[in-house]
C-alpha cells in the first residue's frame, strides 16, 4: 500500500555474531529528507510497545486525543504489532478504527524486535528508502529514515534484540533481521546529526532505571542471550554517539524513565502496554516533553 503520510487516507541461526548478517547493506537511508509536517501541527504524541494489544489501543489512543487536544500524529517506538494478517480485520484495523474516532491522522512506527521482519523487509524492498503505508493510518519507517516535522529533524532506526530468542522459532517467531547490522548503522551515521533519534532498542549508559534493569538481569537471561542483547545495544549506542541527538526516545525495556546526559541529551524510555508511561507528548517548537499519565484512570 502506497500513499502520502502528510495527506493520510480516510478511505475505507542463533549466535550474536551472526545477528544482522543476512541483510548487511540491503536497507539504506533515504538520500533526501522527507518533510512530513502537517499544516499547523505543533505537537505530536509518543507511544511505547503495544504488542498488538487491541484492548490497550482502545484505551490509549482515545486517551492520547483527550490529553493532547488537536494531536494528529503518534510516533510509535516499536513492538507495535506487525504480525500476520497485515491487512483487513486485524490489529491494524483496530488501530485504524480507534484513530478515526480520536481524529488521529497517522501512526508513524519505528519497528521493534517483536515484529514479523520477513514481511516488513518485503514491504521495504518494494519501496526502497521510503516510509511504507500499512493501513489507513499506520505507516512503518525503514532503518535510517530521516524526516522533519515543523522544521525539527528526526531519524527512525528500528529493531532490537529479543532476549528470549532461544525460546523462539527462527524466521517464524524470531527473525535475524530484528537486529540492525553494522552496515546499516554506518549508512545511518553518514547522514550526519539529527535533532530527535527514535529507536526501539536502548543504548549503553541510558536512563538510570534502564541501566539498573540491564545490570540486575531480573529475568535470569543466560550468557548467550545477554551477549546477543549487548551486540544490539552496542550498535545503537554507536549510532547515538555519532548523530548526537538532542532527544533520544526508545521503548523495549517496558519502563517509564528519563535522564539528561552530561552533554545535555534528553533520553526518554517509554513503558509498554498496560503500564503508566506508555504515552507522552512532544512539542515540536519548544521540544517540551510531557508524560500523559495512566489511560486506565479517569
Amino acid at each position: 500500500m502506497r500513499g502520502n503520510p502528510t495527506t493520510p487516507s480516510r478511505l475505507p541461526a542463533c549466535h550474536p555474531d551472526r545477528a544482522g548478517a543476512a541483510h548487511d547493506g540491503v536497507m539504506t537511508t533515504n538520500e533526501t529528507v522527507d518533510d512530513l509536517s502537517l499544516p499547523g501541527e505543533s505537537v505530536v504524541a509518543m507511544a511505547g510497545d503495544w504488542h498488538a494489544d487491541s484492548r490497550w489501543c482502545g484505551q490509549v489512543i482515545p486517551f492520547i486525543a483527550r490529553k493532547v487536544p488537536g494531536v494528529r500524529t503518534i510516533l510509535h517506538a516499536g513492538d507495535f504489532g506487525f504480525w500476520p494478517p497485515l491487512r483487513g480485520k486485524s490489529f491494524l484495523g483496530t488501530v485504524d478504527y480507534w484513530s478515526a474516532r480520536a481524529n488521529i491522522s497517522r501512526v508513524l512506527v519505528t519497528p521493534g524486535n517483536h515484529e514479523q521482519w520477513a514481511n516488513l523487509n518485503a514491504e521495504f524492498a518494494k519501496n526502497p528508502n521510503q516510509i511504507v503505508q500499512m493501513s489507513e493510518v499506520v505507516w512503518v519507517m525503514p532503518r535510517g529514515f530521516r524526516f522533519t516535522l515543523a522544521g525539527r529533524s528526526f531519524m527512525s532506526f528500528g529493531g532490537g534484540a529479543s532476549l528470549d530468542f532461544q525460546d523462539r522459532v527462527p524466521e517464524v517467531s524470531w527473525f535475524y533481521d530484528e537486529m540492525a547490522s553494522d552496515a546499516e548503522v554506518d549508512q545511518a551515521i553518514a547522514g550526519g546529526p539529527v535533532d530527535v533519534l527514535l529507536t526501539h532498542e536502548t543504548i549503553d549508559g541510558g536512563t538510570p532505571l534502564v541501566e539498573r534493569i540491564i545490570g540486575a538481569n531480573p529475568m535470569g537471561w543466560n550468557a548467550t542471550e545477554l551477549a546477543y542483547s549487548a551486540v544490539s545495544r552496542r550498535r545503537i549506542t554507536r549510532l547515538y554517539e555519532a548523530v548526537k541527538p538532542e532527544v533520544l526516545v526508545h521503548g523495549h525495556i517496558h519502563v517509564k524513565d528519563e535522564t539528561v546526559t552530561a552533554t545535555g541529551t534528553r533520553i526518554y524510555s517509554l513503558a509498554c502496554d498496560w503500564e503508566q508511561g506508555n504515552a507522552a507528548s512532544f512539542d515540536l517548537e519548544s521540544g517540551a516533553w510531557q508524560w500523559l499519565g495512566d489511560p486506565r484512570r479517569r
